[in-house]
């Protein structure tokens, strides 16, 4: 799907649900659809993952008003000098600087080791352990790490778990906010009230 306004009615049916924001890559018309909904919300957040190739593209999610840029799984799980430059480039614009990763456990030990200039984590997170790596050392890292803010992704295993089966897992946990994959607004509508039901209990 690459037409914005399909995608902003995809948006809106989430907000008419509660949900108040979007994590977008800088790459299509999804950038668009994200900026109108800001326009249209006032109380609608924009969050950003850099692109993966040589241009991590962060002036085009300043142009829409990001609140909060994460780098790229693919660049944060290399650890290294890159990392370090694409999260002092996002503080230097006054963005809240974070990081999305596909290989947790030893990523979220390497911002804590080296006290990385990190205050928000992307991870998967989610009932079955998918992209987790080791699920029960995951949960008592997230649970008892303070340094940071957790975002869980992934959060219904590629489909294979129930929205309400899997938001009552994040519940249990130190999550403070989920992203959900969305193609219709049916997804849309199931999936935002679904979460906001099972994470308010918290």
């Amino acid at each position: 799907m690459n037409n914005p306004d399909a995608m902003l009615e995809i948006l809106e049916s989430s907000y008419a649900k509660g949900a108040r924001g979007i994590e977008v890559i800088p790459s299509g018309k999804i950038l668009e659809a994200a900026y109108m909904m800001s326009e249209i919300h006032s109380d609608y957040v924009i969050m950003g993952s850099t692109y993966p190739g040589k241009d991590p593209r962060i002036d085009a999610l300043i142009k829409i008003g990001a609140k909060l840029i994460f780098v790229h799984g693919m660049i944060s799980d290399k650890k290294g000098l890159t990392l370090l430059r694409l999260l002092d480039d996002i503080s230097s614009y006054g963005i809240i600087p974070g990081i999305a990763t596909h290989d947790p456990i030893p990523t979220i030990q390497y911002c804590l080791e080296n006290s990385l200039n990190v205050r928000v984590i992307l991870i998967p997170f989610n009932l079955n352990g998918f992209l987790m790596g080791n699920l029960e050392r995951l949960e008592e890292i997230v649970d008892n790490t303070k340094a940071f803010h957790f975002i869980g992704m992934k959060t219904l295993a590629a489909g294979e778990i129930k929205p309400d089966i899997a938001f009552k897992y994040i519940s249990k946990h130190n999550i403070c906010a989920v992203t959900i994959g969305m193609v219709t607004k049916e997804q849309a509508e199931e999936s935002t009230k679904t979460a906001l039901k099972s994470l308010n209990r918290k």
